[in-house]
C-alpha cells in the first residue's frame, strides 16, 4: 500500500520500518497509517505521517530509547514530512484515557515516554475504517468497534469544551494569546477547518480531511461564510495569496463563522436525539 504514496512518504516509512526491523524484529507487531495520508489528502510540506504502532507489551525504557534514536535518525535524513504517532498494545486499541495507562508517542520531533496523545474516538474510527496496514492484520480485522452514538457525543463535548474555550480566548483582545490568534493563517486554518470537520462528521456520520470538510461546508452553510472558509482552504493548501486585505476583518469573520458552525452542530445533535 505504501508504494501508492508519494515517493518521499514511502521512503520515510521504509527507512523507519527497516531500522526497527534490523534493531528489534519482534518489537512492532502492527503498524498502521491513519489521518490525512490514509484519507488520501496529504501535503509534503504540511502533513505529518500519522501512525499507530502496536506492540505485544508495554514498551520498556530501553525500547523507548531505541525508538527515539531511530526517529531522530529519520528526522535528520528527512526534515519533512515528519512521523507522528503512538505506541500502544493490542489491548489498548479502541480504548480511552480512563481505560488505559499512558503510552509513549512521537510528535513534533520529540519522543515522549508517556501521555495520551491523539487518544480519542475519532482516531479509533479513522483507524478502523480508513487505516492502512503496513504491518499486521487489516484494520477491518482489528479487535475493537467504535460506538457511533458515543462518537457523536464525544464531538459535542469537544464543541462545549475545547472549541468553546478556543473561540472565547480568541475574542479577548487584551490577551497575548488572542493578539496572535487568526493573524497567522495557520491558526485560521486550524480553527475554521477544524470545526468544519466536526460539522461534517455530525452530518454524515463519517470522517474526512480538513480541506474536504471545508469544501463540504461551502455546500452547506450560508454564503456569508464562504470567503473565510475559502481562505482557510487556501492556507491548508499552502497558497500564500489571501482573499483579505485586513487581518482584523479576517479574524472577525473567522470567529463569527466558527461560532455559527458550532451552533449548527449543537442544533443538529439535538435533532438527532429526537
Amino acid at each position: 500500500m505504501i508504494s501508492k504514496l508519494h515517493p518521499r512518504f514511502s521512503e520515510i516509512i521504509q527507512l523507519y520500518m527497516g531500522q526497527i526491523e534490523e534493531a528489534s524484529p519482534a518489537l512492532l507487531e502492527g503498524w498502521y497509517l491513519y489521518g490525512s495520508v490514509a484519507l488520501d489528502d496529504y501535503s509534503i510540506e504540511k502533513s505529518d505521517i500519522d501512525f499507530i504502532a502496536v506492540t505485544g507489551k508495554r514498551l520498556e525504557a530501553a525500547e523507548i530509547a531505541l525508538i527515539r534514536s531511530i526517529h531522530e535518525d529519520v528526522e535528520r535524513q528527512y526534515a519533512l514530512p515528519s512521523l507522528s504517532g503512538i505506541y500502544v498494545t493490542w489491548a489498548d486499541l479502541g480504548k480511552l484515557q480512563h481505560e488505559m495507562a499512558p503510552f509513549p508517542y512521537f510528535h513534533d520531533g520529540q519522543m515522549h515516554e508517556a501521555g495520551y496523545f491523539e487518544l480519542n474516538l475519532v482516531t479509533w474510527f479513522e483507524l478502523k475504517k480508513y487505516g492502512i496496514a503496513v504491518k499486521g492484520p487489516l484494520t477491518s480485522e482489528l479487535p475493537f468497534q467504535v460506538d457511533e452514538q458515543q462518537l457523536m457525543s464525544s464531538l459535542l463535548t469537544n464543541l462545549d469544551t475545547y472549541w468553546k474555550g478556543w473561540i472565547h480566548r480568541a475574542h479577548r483582545l487584551s490577551s497575548p494569546y488572542a493578539e496572535r490568534k487568526f493573524f497567522r493563517r495557520a491558526d485560521l486554518e486550524w480553527g475554521v477547518l477544524g470545526i468544519c470537520r466536526l460539522f461534517y462528521t455530525l452530518r454524515e456520520r463519517d470522517v474526512t480531511t480538513k480541506a474536504a470538510a471545508g469544501h463540504y461546508a461551502l455546500e452547506h452553510v450560508p454564503g456569508q461564510w464562504h470567503r473565510v472558509i475559502e481562505e482557510a482552504i487556501l492556507a491548508r493548501r499552502g497558497v500564500s495569496f489571501s482573499l483579505y486585505r485586513s487581518k482584523v476583518k479576517r479574524k472577525q469573520e473567522a470567529l463569527a463563522c466558527m461560532a455559527y458552525i458550532r451552533r449548527e452542530c449543537k442544533k443538529l445533535f439535538v435533532l438527532q436525539q429526537q
